[in-house]
Formats: structure tokens, sequence, C-alpha cells
């Protein structure tokens, strides 16, 4: 038995995948959520997903990977019928369609010998493309109406163009939305493994583009070729025949929806989103908006008009700052909802003194005020009485140092609260 490999647990395998994956959208959030956009000033960054990425590799070489969910066959190889299918292929749990490409792109790289060569790693690149191509397709015919399909259906493409309300630079454009968050992961990941320099464009119109020519999956487009209306079809390397490729991958839907109708609708329009970053609340323009809002306003808990109101700028909660009235188990509210909205971490505007404060652990600083007056200064306490307006560049920095979690390395007056914010 010494020296036998075992089957990898579900658990273990998803715990593994979650691990890489989560260290590269966050480094993706940390870069602004676009990779070239930022790519200069964020590469810079020390990071330490390839010495994880070198643990997760020997760690899931010591398991078997189940032939169920290995989808290197599923995605390379076509079966007609029942008779072609090969003994060792077991039916396919999850239809690929369904499957999220990123999870997929970790999963077969971590299974190939390593160190991974440049060549096998863009065969999985235009390997996975294909799919996710087919992906927001099959998304994107959810949002179409039925005068839309018939008339692509039925129609050639000059016909499409001048009908459909959905034309085809409309297409290739969701088409390369919906692409994007893939080939992002997949720079990063090309980055980390052959340290190759992240590209860097001057507009997010030539993400696409730039991220297809990073990964090999496209030539470096002629000038002419920037607004081409068919991109993304250009990225697409079949392996196999693209009919009976897609076919397949279609009837793995079809046989998973005869019995889970409403599912498979709901599992493949998922394909199309795109998920935003998270961001702090968005604050008016001008400050006597907040202030007339939430100066009188009684707070949630204990329906009193708080001294020191506060909101927080996470979640939007209206809290007690230092009101003995919310105390309970000898924390105060502030500290409370700190705990329970960011885990220990607090960003708070004090609405009776325009100053931001942070809690982050036992301790808070004073970050500032995020609304300046006419002359570009800070009305602390609104002892002046001058109108105030948002600094979207403030606000920008404070949001960023929540982002990637430098507020211990940026701000240096810190003190402990007490538990009595």
């Amino acid at each position: 038995m010494l020296g036998r490999k075992v089957v990898l647990p579900l658990v273990m395998h998803f715990r593994m995948l979650c691990d890489g994956r989560v260290n590269l959208e966050l480094e993706i959030v940390h870069r602004g959520g676009s990779l070239v956009t930022q790519g200069a000033t964020s590469s810079a960054r020390r990071s330490c997903f390839s010495q994880l990425f070198n643990i997760l590799a020997l760690g899931i070489r010591c398991y078997r990977i189940d032939m169920a969910y290995n989808p290197w066959v599923h995605l390379t190889q076509t079966r007609l019928g029942a008779d072609t299918l090969s003994s060792e292929v077991e039916p396919f749990p999850v239809p690929l369609l369904f499957r999220d490409p990123c999870s997929l792109l970790l999963l077969l790289v971590l299974t190939m010998p390593q160190p991974l060569g440049r060549d096998l790693f863009g065969c999985i690149l235009q390997v996975l493309f294909t799919l996710v191509h087919t992906q927001a397709l099959a998304a994107l015919s959810l949002c179409m109406g039925p005068e839309d399909r018939a008339t692509w259906s039925s129609s050639t493409c000059a016909q499409q163009t001048s009908q459909a309300m959905w034309s085809q630079l409309s297409i290739e454009l969701a088409v390369r939305k919906s692409c994007l968050p893939f080939l992002r992961v997949a720079a990063l990941l090309q980055h980390y493994l052959y340290d190759d320099d992240m590209p860097s464009c001057q507009s997010a119109d030539e993400e696409f583009a730039v991220l297809a020519v990073f990964l090999a999956l496209l030539e470096v487009p002629r000038s002419s070729d920037k607004d081409c209306h068919n991109l993304t079809g250009h990225c697409l390397h079949w392996v196999a025949s693209s009919d009976e490729l897609v076919g397949q991958w279609c009837f793995e839907v079809t046989t998973f929806a005869a019995s889970n109708t409403s599912d498979a609708r709901t599992l493949l329009s998922m394909q199309c989103k795109t998920w935003a970053e998270p961001h702090l609340l968005q604050l008016p323009e001008s400050y006597n908006t907040i202030f007339q809002y939430y100066h009188r306003r009684p707070c949630h808990a204990c329906s009193k008009v708080p001294k020191d109101p506060a909101l927080c700028l996470v979640c939007g909660a209206f809290v007690c700052l230092k009101g003995a009235c919310c105390k309970q188990q000898n924390c105060y509210e502030c500290v409370q909802h700190t705990q329970l909205c960011g885990a220990g971490t607090g960003i708070f505007l004090l609405v009776n003194a325009s100053v931001v404060i942070i809690i982050r652990g036992p301790e808070f600083c004073l970050w500032g005020s995020v609304y300046l007056d006419a002359h570009g200064e800070e009305d602390r306490d609104l002892r002046r009485g001058k109108p105030l307006f948002l600094c979207a560049e403030r606000y920008r920095v404070l949001e960023q140092q929540w982002l990637i979690h430098s507020y211990d390395h940026v701000n240096k007056r810190w003190g402990p609260h007490y538990n009595g914010l």
C-alpha cells in the first residue's frame, strides 16, 4: 500500500482550489479590478502566491483525481454515441457549461507535472477559452427574446445587423465582457508561473485584446482590428470538431434540464454575470445632505437620538458612538458592529464631526475627513460652518486602503479604545 495514491476527497479538492482561487481574485481586487490599467503600479506588490501554488501542487499530487471530476477528456474528446464511449470515461456529474472555468484552470494546472511547460499551459488556456466562449454565448441566448433568436437562426449577418436588437457588435462586446474575468485570472497565473511582466494599455476597451495577446490566444492585432466584430472568434482554437464538442456540451445541459428545468436556466444565466468588487457606500456630494438626514435620527437599537451618531461606511448602519444606552457585555455599539460587520475592522463617519474613524481590533485611529470646503480644507467638528463637499480622491484612497488592508501601515496614530466606542 506504500506509495499508492488514494482518490482525492471532494472536500479537500474544494479547499485546495479555493485557496488558489481566492488569492488570485484578491490580487485582482488589489489591482483595482483590472490587470492592465494598473499593472505597472501593482506589479511591485509582494505576493506569496508562487509559494502557495507550489504547496498546493505538491499536496494535490499525493492524491489521484477521480476521473468523473477530471474535465480534460470531456473538454477535448467527442462522444458520438453510447457505443463509442470509452469504458474509462464515466458520465460527467456536472455539465461542463455549468462549471467554473477559473477553477478548472487551477485544477488542470495543479495536476500537471511541475514545472509546467509554457506550451502545455498555452494548450490548457486554448481549450478552456473555447468553453468560456461557449458559456458566454449560451448565457447570452437567455437574454434574447423570441424575435432575436428567430432572426439570428434564420438570417444572414447583414440582415441580423439591421433587424435584430442584438447586433453582431453588441453580441461581440457582451462576450468579451463575459470572458474578461477568466482572462484576468489566467494572465495573473501566467505572470506568477513564468515571471512575465503584466501588460498595460491606455483604455479599458483594449483590455480584452491586450490580455488575449499576452496569453497567446490572439496574434498582435493591427490598428484596424481593434474594433473587429469577431475578435473573440479569432481567439478560438478547437482541438476537435466545434460542432461535435458544443453539441456534446449542450446535450449534457439538456439532459440535466429534463429533470431540473429552472435550476438549469439559473445556473446557465449565472455564467454571464460579472461580479463587482467590494466598495464603500456611495456618499452624496454635499455633506449637508448627510447632516440633515442623520442629525436627529433615532438609533435603531435604543430608539433614542444619539449624542454622537456614526454611520458605517461599509454597510450603512446607523449606530451610537460611545453611547451607554446600547452597551452590551461591557462593549459599546460601534465596537460590537465592527465585529459583526467587518470581523474587527470598521470604518465610521462621525455625523457631528465630519471625520472618519477606523476601528481595527482593540485599537482605533482618526483617519481624517472625506468632505472638504471650497478651499480644500477640513472642518472638523463643524466649527466654522462652511459648506463641505465630497473629495472623490480622498474617498478613493480610503476605499483602497480598506480593500488592501493597509490601515496598519499607512496610519500611525493608533490608540486603544477599551471597547468604549
